[in-house]
């Protein structure tokens, strides 16, 4: 069976993807960085790419991230185990999800973080089809905890000093704590509860 790692660097977006046949042999590499790496770092970097598959671990001296991407069926499993511990029940699966979770590679602390979200996109709706939906929605959340430059309750007095764009950003963190929009008989907000 193939295994694929997906390497990360903190320096750079994107990713280094090695893939390793049956017999721990390097067969395909994908190399995705943003921005792109110069001649010089390219060349270093296909200099270190090991051959075979034991020396990955080597890679983390270069500052890169190891992470072993699952298999379809390994990250079913992985959903599924974390849906009972934080749900209680076994989650059913359909064959549609089999084909859906393809499309991202989510980690445990991801999955934990997204059982645990207060979003109301996520919040009650946990399945693998709102996962891979809200993937994008679910990471930029994950990664914007705890750094919303807005109050976590309604503030009249500050609507009043925002652009309209950051108002649409305002309403949006106040929807994601719950909260209900109050409008006025015209339709204007003029509150949130």
């Amino acid at each position: 069976m193939k295994t694929t790692y997906e390497l990360t660097s903190k320096a750079r977006e994107g990713s280094l993807k090695l893939s390793y046949d049956d017999n721990g042999i390097l067969n395909a590499f994908e190399i995705d960085f943003k921005p792109a790496l110069d001649e010089t770092k390219m060349t270093g970097l296909l200099r270190k790419i090991p051959a075979s598959q034991i020396f990955v671990y080597l890679l983390k001296d270069l500052g890169l991230e190891i992470n072993k991407a699952l298999a379809p069926n390994e990250k079913l499993a992985l959903f599924c185990r974390v849906y009972e511990k934080h749900i209680g029940i076994k989650y059913k699966v359909t064959a549609a999800d089999s084909g859906k979770i393809k499309q991202i590679n989510p980690t445990e602390e991801q999955l934990h973080a997204y059982f645990r979200s207060e979003n109301f996109l996520f919040k009650g709706k946990q399945s693998i089809s709102n996962l891979v939906k809200y993937w994008n929605e679910f990471r930029a959340d994950l990664a914007g905890q705890g750094k919303s430059k807005f109050p976590d309750e309604w503030n009249a007095d500050l609507i009043k000093k925002l652009t309209p764009q950051d108002t649409i950003h305002y309403y949006s963190h106040l929807r994601s704590l719950g909260l209900k929009a109050v409008k006025s008989e015209a339709g204007q907000v003029v509150g949130f509860k």
